[in-house]
């Protein structure tokens, strides 16, 4: 089964997950999560970098 989205519908859907990356990225459990000495990425990009994507 193909799946055929327009331009008009993905734009759509990676707004929604921005606004889900935000939702995240505004809980405490997150800002926890992110200032423990035990979190780290392999190359440095956090969800912060996620978030402020354009497209």
């Amino acid at each position: 089964m193909e799946i055929k989205l327009t331009t008009s519908e993905i734009r759509a859907i990676l707004q929604g997950c921005q606004h889900t990356l935000r939702l995240v990225q505004s809980s405490r459990d997150y800002r926890n999560i992110q200032s423990s000495q035990y979190f780290s990425t392999t190359n440095n990009v956090v969800l912060n970098d996620a978030v402020n994507v354009k497209f």
